[in-house]
């Protein structure tokens, strides 16, 4: 190559990184003058606590009864919610563009420092601005100041964004909370988890937030499913399932499946008839062929839930749907075949707007909240956990509302606005089934062959362990100052709930994968021949009555109204005095 044609060249390269440079500059100058004018004004404003929810909240708590008020806050909260998380993604994005121009620019005016003898001279260019243009150390600074005000900007903004959105932390320290957030946030979140249309009806599995406790004045003790007695309807469920009845007002909801095909049904529950069953197939994404499943287990162990609009069901394909009440299927997804190898067992949860789903399997465990009008996904969070078969719980812990997952290795809590985890605690280990417990600030999580720990909310410690006796299927339940721990093989144990104490034992000579519900001041537990065993709670033993079913059941029963709700292994039993 000639000496000319090897000037032409260098000339070139040398204007091309100086557009480079020019361009690159530009952009990371506007991105950094964006996310500085975006920090300013999250000084001024809080992109959550907006008036007008606020002038909502305040009308609500003058009357707490108007519904219409509710839903419109509801509404109000998932937009501003949406727009947090859509402005942190702006300023992570925003992030990555400047630290990307930035680093053009760096490149390109490296390369023009190093040949800038080489560079034409140009009319009306001075030496001076040349050099001041080229100059590595002016540059350089320039592109630092660029970098590190715009970064610093992000970085503030996006803690200024947690800081007012955040109800936790993850877990390293203690939590740095508002107190005006905290009572803001509240008055809505508590009222969802203890309002009287959530107790007065049985949402989702082990009743209102999953824990076992029914808020029921009275609840019969007596029957006899083989001769009547007690037995206000049964009707028979077309298809299989080992999941528990759910009540929505006059409605009670079930699923069933088999290798061939899912249904969903919808049973009145005065009278038992089956007001429609729907099936669910054609789901996008569902596989052709059904996967393998435990004899224990089936295509249909997840108990359904309901947000009082509509209901959810998922089954062990990966197929999880919502309906309305009149049986239309609104929207029907496939999460992906959970690779599990006794079957997808974790039950559906609502909170809110959201339908939370413990998705723990080989094939990646993760926690989603899908959208309960679209079955869209609104945040997903990957767990580090073996598959389990456990249920999430959702308490309110006073000042927050937590989702408490169990799996191996982790107890663990998230916010279930957003997916943050909150904390988590490692003490488990082993194929784990039990859904945790809840009272009084702690949580109780076992596994059968592991142990039961008892785990402080507020400091993540382990307040009292135990090794013997424990459930492997079957979940705690906390009330009272008391723990009761059922077991596979049909022990039952009541401990101390602040200690562990043991107060005592009980053989009933069975096996029971249901778990324990207290109700009326009574303990409801079922074993698989059908037999509900039912004491007072307490730390004395005493016995009431053990009636019997009739037909095997592993179901959890469900109260309302001084019934029970039972599913047996080919009935639903409507059980009253």
């Amino acid at each position: 190559m000639s000496e000319r044609e090897e000037k032409r060249s260098a000339a070139f390269a040398i204007h091309l990184f100086r557009r480079i440079a020019v361009v690159s500059g530009f952009i990371a100058a506007v991105l950094c003058i964006l996310l500085l004018i975006n920090y300013l004004q999250l000084q001024r404003t809080d992109p959550l606590n907006s008036p007008a929810l606020e002038a909502l909240i305040g009308r609500l708590r003058e009357n707490p009864e108007d519904t219409d008020l509710r839903e419109e806050i509801r509404a109000l909260d998932l937009l501003a919610r949406r727009a947090y998380f859509t402005r942190i993604w702006q300023i992570r994005v925003a992030s990555l563009m400047l630290l990307g121009s930035v680093s053009a620019l760096i490149v390109s005016l490296k390369i023009l420092s190093r040949d800038r003898q080489k560079l034409p001279a140009e009319s009306g260019e001075t030496t001076s601005l040349r050099t001041a243009f080229l100059s590595r150390f002016g540059l350089m600074v320039m592109a630092a100041v660029l970098l590190a005000s715009g970064l610093a900007a992000a970085v503030l903004s996006d803690s200024a964004l947690s800081r007012d959105y955040a109800v936790g932390g993850n877990g390293d320290g203690p939590i740095q909370e508002s107190e005006a957030a905290v009572a803001q946030d509240t008055e809505i979140k508590e009222n969802y988890l203890d309002t009287e249309v959530l107790r007065r009806n049985w949402p989702g599995f082990r009743g209102p937030g999953g824990v076992g406790i029914a808020y029921v004045a009275d609840a019969p003790t007596q029957w006899n499913g083989s001769t009547g007695q007690g037995v206000v309807w049964k009707t028979a469920i077309p298809k299989p399932g080992f999941n528990s009845p759910i009540i929505w007002e006059d409605r009670i909801f079930l699923s069933g499946a088999d290798e061939q095909s899912r249904e969903v049904y919808c049973l009145d529950r005065h009278s038992g008839a089956i007001f429609w069953q729907s099936s669910v197939d054609n789901v996008p994404g569902s596989p052709t062929e059904a996967p393998q499943v435990s004899s224990d287990t089936g295509y249909a162990a997840p108990t359904m839930a309901t947000d009082g609009a509509r209901v959810f069901a998922i089954f062990a394909t990966g197929d999880v749907v919502g309906l309305d009440f009149a049986g239309v299927v609104v929207w029907e997804r496939n999460l992906g075949v959970p690779e599990n190898h006794y079957g997808h067992s974790s039950s559906l949860m609502v909170y809110r707007d959201l339908l939370i789903v413990q998705y723990d399997h080989d094939g990646g465990a993760r926690l989603l909240a899908l959208d309960t009008a679209n079955g869209q996904t609104v945040w997903e969070t990957e767990r580090q956990v073996m598959t389990s078969w456990t249920s999430p719980i959702l308490v309110y812990t006073g000042r927050r509302p937590e989702v408490i997952l169990n799996a191996n290795p982790y107890v663990a809590a998230y916010d279930p606005d957003s997916g943050r985890e909150l904390w988590q605690v490692e003490c488990m280990f082993g194929e784990v089934g039990p859904s945790p417990a809840y009272g009084d600030g702690l949580v109780y999580a076992a596994n059968q062959f592991a142990q039961l720990v008892a785990i402080d909310v507020n400091t993540r410690e382990i307040v009292w362990e135990l090794y013997d006796d424990l459930p492997d299927a079957s979940s705690p339940l906390a009330v009272e100052g008391c723990v009761y721990v059922p077991t596979s093989y049909g022990y039952l144990s009541c401990l101390d709930a602040k200690t562990g104490e043991i107060y005592w034992i009980h053989d009933y000579g069975g096996s029971s994968y249901s778990s324990p519900v207290y109700a009326a001041g009574r303990i409801y537990w079922m074993d698989k021949s059908g037999v509900m065993h039912i004491f007072e709670a307490g730390t004395e033993f005493i016995p009431i009555s053990d009636p019997t079913l009739g037909e095997p059941s592993w179901a959890v029963p469900a109260f309302t109204d001084s019934r029970i709700y039972i599913r047996g292994e080919q009935h639903l039993y409507c059980i009253g005095g």
